[in-house]
């Protein structure tokens, strides 16, 4: 990244050190969506409900006599990987007037585990009364969201193995307009540079691709330019992409002619 945006970076994070906590933690990707095994296997599922370590499960598949069944799980983990107990549950009649919880009955049938390779995909092993499945699953996408608006946001990432200027800190971040039609997606960024009037704009452009309630941009291009004078270029990668009526982020990496970048990209929507 040039080094006036290293510079504007510098400033704005000088002017939070008083304020920003010490640090921040997360317990990881959200897992939470509808997962399948793909097309190929259309018509049956599992949702997942990610909140803190623990993911509850609820499972849609078929019986020998192939009519339906359901199960569901509780799978305690973190990072990657989840595993617990499965049970069956009978219940009263839904069409009997009010639900009774209390004739609710839970038995366990076995167990569930689940082995996430990216954000993406991952594996599943499920046991019900002594019969072992092993499936590969993916996010079943089947809407997307669109991202086009009017943020106050941009990127913030670290600058490593850095050619002709320093590793660092970076912030390209203020006025940030998205434009999303189909696939297409347009990102522009713009930004004052302290102390000298200049106006400096990041335009990152790329295809998306839903996964899921997530999306992710493979080998989009971006360049930055102070005024009217370009002075960088490079490709990104914009992955695990959520996006909400408040706004939406992602995780960023990328290059150009100085760095590689690794940190995130995302706005918050402005209400204007």
């Amino acid at each position: 990244m040039i080094s006036t945006l290293k510079r504007h970076a510098v400033a704005i994070l000088a002017t939070l050190a008083v304020s920003l906590p010490a640090a921040a933690t997360s317990t990881g990707l959200d897992y939470t969506d509808q997962w399948w095994g793909g097309q190929a296997e259309h018509g049956w599922g599992v949702n997942f409900i990610e909140q803190g370590t623990t993911i509850f499960a609820t499972l849609f598949v078929y019986g020998q006599d192939q009519t339906p069944r359901w199960f569901v799980a509780t799978m305690l983990g973190s990072g990657t990987s989840f595993s617990g107990p499965m049970y069956s549950t009978t219940a009263p009649y839904f069409g009997a007037g009010s639900f009774n919880g209390d004739s609710t009955q839970a038995t366990q049938v076995g167990s569930m585990s689940v082995n996430f390779s990216s954000a993406y995909n991952g594996t599943m092993t499920y046991t019900v009364n002594g019969v072992t499945v092993n499936k590969s699953i993916s996010r079943q996408s089947f809407a997307p969201n669109n991202m086009t608006g009017h943020y106050l946001g941009g990127l913030t990432a670290s600058g490593t193995s850095c050619q002709g200027t320093p590793n660092g800190l970076i912030l390209a971040f203020d006025q940030l307009n998205v434009t999303e039609s189909g696939q297409s997606l347009n990102m522009v960024v713009t930004f004052p540079q302290p102390g000298t009037g200049a106006t400096s704009t990041c335009t990152f452009n790329g295809t998306v691709t839903n996964q899921g309630v997530m999306a992710q941009v493979s080998n989009g291009t971006w360049n930055c330019a102070v005024g009217s004078s370009s002075a960088n270029s490079g490709t990104f990668n914009l992955d695990a992409i959520s996006a909400h009526t408040t706004g939406f982020s992602g995780i960023f990496t990328g290059h150009d002619q100085f760095c590689t970048y690794n940190g995130y990209f995302g706005g918050v929507k402005d209400v204007q």
